[in-house]
């Protein structure tokens, strides 16, 4: 009976530390990485880089060893030998629950109260069981099929549970973040796929979205595939709501404008100032004629078309969605250009909605067919 017990023990620990170190380690390498890398990034001041692979390794080990320690201290045991794993896990929440304004200032927030009272609960429980366990009944400690074994893994996922719920899961902040670990690395292809088809975003994912883009050569033709958040304003950084954590945004200004920009300026007097000394640089040209269709300045872009682009040949989509359409609009002064495929899809859009009444309605069919055309963002965004 009593190697009976001793094996249902052993089995206990070791299904704890597989599942431990399996969560662990998947849930900082594969979701919390780039949170961890902020607020590495952050609290260095940029002097030392997180290594994803090391860094969770690194912490599942030094983990792992500290429920060594609180397994030898409280001696727990049977049905509640996963309780051990709860100081373990509640550090893993803290480092996680990182805030998305981290650059803003680095704070504990609610976890310097929380922390020890939690601490303190755990202690009292632990007391509390060792009475408890001179009680239980000796055949809870069978195998992997015991009541003991069940026990103890319903505690652990709850433990998971909670460290997922407490971390930081802010769906915006991830797609950000991995944008930007990828913008650093020039894996441009693989940072346009983060939340391809998520309608959350904020004005530095666009802006960040707009860049990789531009460097692909693509920013007229896919820009408004994305969702959108903000004017011009969210095209370039402006050190404010419109930035960059782990990206060096000056690496924008430099791409756009072939200058060196060693402070944010506004995106307005930068395109300017690009305007103004006559680069022969598309992306920047791209960029300012974007920028008037984020504001919806169809006048504007319009009138500077002619000057990048010639309206003779085939034109990036959406500046042939955006022209059709002024075309429409203006049907005294239009522009002189052709594109029947176009002409002929915006003809069908506008029948679409002339169908549809209710604004909800319309929002959701227009953008089930049309919510990657400029289109959709003029009318509903």
């Amino acid at each position: 009976m009593n190697n009976y017990r001793k094996n249902g023990t052993t089995m206990n620990r070791i299904v704890c530390a597989v599942l431990f170190c399996t969560f662990t380690f998947v849930y900082l390498y594969a979701y919390q990485n780039d949170v961890l890398a902020v607020g590495q990034h952050v609290l260095s001041d940029g002097q030392t880089h997180y290594s994803r692979f090391i860094g969770a390794f690194l912490i599942t080990l030094v983990l792992g060893l500290l429920q060594l320690g609180v397994s030898t201290i409280t001696n727990l045991s049977k049905s509640t030998y996963a309780l051990t794993y709860f100081p373990s896990l509640l550090v893993l929440a803290v480092i996680t629950s990182v805030d998305s304004k981290i650059d803003q200032g680095f704070s504990f927030g609610a976890w310097v109260w929380w922390f020890p009272i939690l601490l303190i609960l755990f202690a009292l429980v632990c007391r509390l069981e060792k009475i408890l366990q001179l009680y239980e009944s000796t055949s809870t400690g069978g195998g992997i099929f015991s009541q003991s074994m069940w026990i103890n893994i319903l505690i652990m996922l709850i433990f998971f549970f909670c460290v997922g719920l407490v971390g930081n899961s802010d769906t915006v902040f991830h797609y950000r973040l991995k944008v930007e670990r990828y913008l650093s690395q020039g894996k441009y292809d693989e940072a346009l796929l983060v939340g391809r088809h998520s309608l959350e975003c904020d004005s530095s994912l666009t802006m960040l979205r707009a860049y990789a883009l531009a460097r692909k050569g693509k920013l007229p033709d896919a820009l408004f595939q994305y969702a959108i958040c903000g004017g011009s304003e969210s095209l370039l950084p402006n050190g404010n709501n419109v930035k960059g954590l782990l990206f060096d945004t000056h690496e924008i200004y430099n791409f756009l404008g072939r200058m060196i920009v060693t402070k944010p300026i506004t995106p307005q007097k930068y395109l300017s100032t690009i305007k103004k000394h006559h680069l022969d640089n598309r992306p920047a040209a791209d960029y300012i004629l974007c920028g008037y269709l984020l504001d919806k300045n169809l006048d504007s872009f319009a009138a500077s078309i002619a000057n990048y682009y010639d309206l003779n040949e085939e034109l990036p989509r959406h500046y042939s969605e955006a022209i059709i359409m002024y075309n429409h609009l203006h049907r005294n002064n239009p522009i002189k250009y052709e594109n029947d495929v176009t002409e002929a899809d915006y003809q069908d859009y506008q029948k679409l909605t002339k169908q549809i009444r209710d604004n909800k309605e319309v929002k959701s069919r227009l953008r089930d067919v049309y919510g990657n055309t400029y289109w959709y963002y003029y009318k509903v965004k």
